[in-house]
């Protein structure tokens, strides 16, 4: 399923970010990332075998500047507010878009020994997936 890869497009076409948002866990340094949360979970299935999922992601911002990572983490938190299943269309028919709810704004969560904060933005997809998709 490349929904997390769509989602990513989503984010980085939000103008001017500080920098690009990637997919994986924050690094050492300065960065915007997209990953998982546990507790994903199949919501219904029909007898075709068609799914509906609930999928948990997270934005993290690790930076030095917490004015920096808070508002860009309500900007990002702003734009996926306002989804549609018309911006987020997977490119290998793997899922359906069906909705996005913010678990919690923005807010942060440490800040570490050299000064870096890290702020977090949790939200959860509700798509569909079809037997028949490849």
């Amino acid at each position: 399923m490349d929904l997390m890869e769509c989602l990513q497009d989503v984010i980085n076409a939000i103008p001017n970010l500080p920098m690009q948002c990637n997919l994986g866990y924050l690094t050492a340094e300065d960065s915007l990332m997209l990953y998982p949360l546990p507790g994903s979970r199949s919501l219904d299935e029909d007898y075709a075998g068609n799914q509906q999922w609930q999928m948990n992601y997270e934005v993290g911002f690790k930076t030095k500047t917490q004015s920096l990572a808070n508002g860009t983490l309500w900007a990002v938190s702003q734009r996926l507010d306002t989804l549609t299943a018309d911006d987020v269309v997977s490119q290998n028919g793997s899922f359906e878009f069906e909705s996005l709810a913010i678990s919690g704004q923005p807010n942060i969560t440490m800040q570490d020994t050299q000064g870096y904060n890290i702020y977090q933005l949790s939200f959860s997809v509700i798509v569909n997936t079809f037997a028949d998709a490849n």
